[in-house]
């Protein structure tokens, strides 16, 4: 048997060096995920888990949990009442909690989302500055219940987890602002020096009309700017919440064919249409994964030929489902693909065929990632791209 002295020197030396690693990463995805990791080995728990606080909903968001790597996790939502990490935030307190399943303040749709039934639960406050930021939770202790030892690593590493993520929240939140202010300067500008046109008298009716247009279409931009940005900022805090329900896929596919019709018409593309009729129902959020696969229609418009082909075609596998949208645009080289789904990442010289803001793909990523599936892309300079996602069946 192992010396219990030990084994607590050995959890304090992984603090220890925890706090360093932690420290340097502002990746936050990475961060949490290390840090959940590293909640559950240090307290022997079968997994952890990671709530933040998000003050205009006055709820907590799931944003990382170890081996509860199931869809729609993150964001699922937990109220302040009636839910023990909601206890925990209002009292400041950490907790302990042998028998969870009678407990009044057990929240149990998490159970029913993850499908792991808590056993026991250890939590404490994540607190920066006298503000509760959110919750770690350790649940199923692998021998017996928690212990106060256990309280005290997981409280410690609670504290340090804080710090880092605050701060890597402040760094990423100044780069998307930066973004932001330099995507929104161009599209002003033109409705800033078009509106002082208009004031002139002397203005002949037609130039004022191209004014007008100029001004509508500015503003259009200004709109889908703002609304990527909020998209985007609700992804990757882990507040957009997903609502699975049975789809039809080939009925959704059409939908984001209408939409892109008139662009697709403007350009003369010959749209190829490779999906089953009799195709099985799929398990997704409808809303978002009709936005991630209208991302890439739009995208496959936008950077193609006058005159060329857009394939979109759809499989279903015993276990996944395949969408594929093919276009024969300007292509990627296979050094700009490993950027392709980073955030505000443009191709160098696609500024020069249509804007945008560099976020498009980054979410459709986001959104995939969060059904269970993957993005795949193939592409070659001048001959066009494939893009395909592949979701769980069921």
């Amino acid at each position: 048997m192992a010396n219990p002295e030990l084994t607590l020197l050995h959890r304090y030396q992984k603090l220890i060096d925890l706090s360093r690693d932690l420290a340097s990463t502002l990746d936050l995805d990475l961060l949490l995920d290390r840090i959940v990791d590293a909640a559950a080995e240090l307290t022997g728990s079968e997994a952890a888990s990671i709530l933040l606080t998000d003050d205009e909903t006055n709820a907590l968001y799931f944003q990382a949990a170890s081996n509860l790597d199931r869809p729609f996790m993150r964001g699922l939502a937990v109220p302040l009442d009636n839910s023990i990490a909601g206890w925990i935030v209002k009292n400041r307190n950490s907790v302990i909690v042998d028998d969870p399943q009678n407990d009044p303040r057990f929240y149990s749709n998490v159970q029913q989302q993850s499908q792991v039934r808590t056993r026991n639960l250890l939590g404490v406050p994540l607190i920066v500055k006298e503000k509760v930021i959110g919750v770690l939770e350790a649940i199923n202790k692998q021998r017996e219940n928690f212990s106060s030892e256990d309280e005290e690593i997981l409280s410690i590493l609670g504290s340090q987890a804080a710090i880092a993520i605050q701060n890597t929240r402040l760094f990423n939140q100044s780069d998307v602002i930066t973004e932001v202010v330099h995507e929104i300067r161009t599209p002003l500008a033109s409705v800033m020096a078009a509106g002082n046109l208009l004031l002139r008298q002397d203005l002949p009716e037609i130039e004022h009309d191209k004014i007008v247009g100029l001004i509508l279409a500015e503003s259009q931009r200004l709109a889908e700017l703002t609304t990527q940005f909020l998209d985007f900022a609700r992804l990757e805090s882990g507040r957009m919440e997903f609502r699975p329900h049975n789809i039809d896929l080939p009925g959704l596919l059409t939908e984001t064919v209408d939409v892109t019709s008139s662009s697709m018409e403007s350009k003369e593309i010959e749209l190829i249409w490779e999906v089953p009729e009799n195709f099985p129902e799929i398990i997704a959020d409808p809303d978002r994964l009709k936005q991630a696969v209208l991302n890439l229609l739009t995208n496959a418009v936008k950077y193609n030929k006058a005159g060329g082909t857009i394939t979109i075609g759809a499989e279903a596998e015993e276990q996944v489902v395949i969408i594929y949208i093919r276009d024969t645009g300007i292509g990627i080289s296979k050094q700009n693909q490993k950027n392709l789904f980073g955030k505000f990442y443009r191709v160098p010289g696609s500024e020069k065929l249509a804007s945008g803001t560099g976020l498009g793909l980054s979410i459709v990523n986001r959104i995939i990632r969060a059904h269970g599936g993957d993005v795949l892309v193939d592409s070659d300079l001048g001959k066009g791209s494939t893009f395909t996602i592949r979701l769980p069946r069921h």
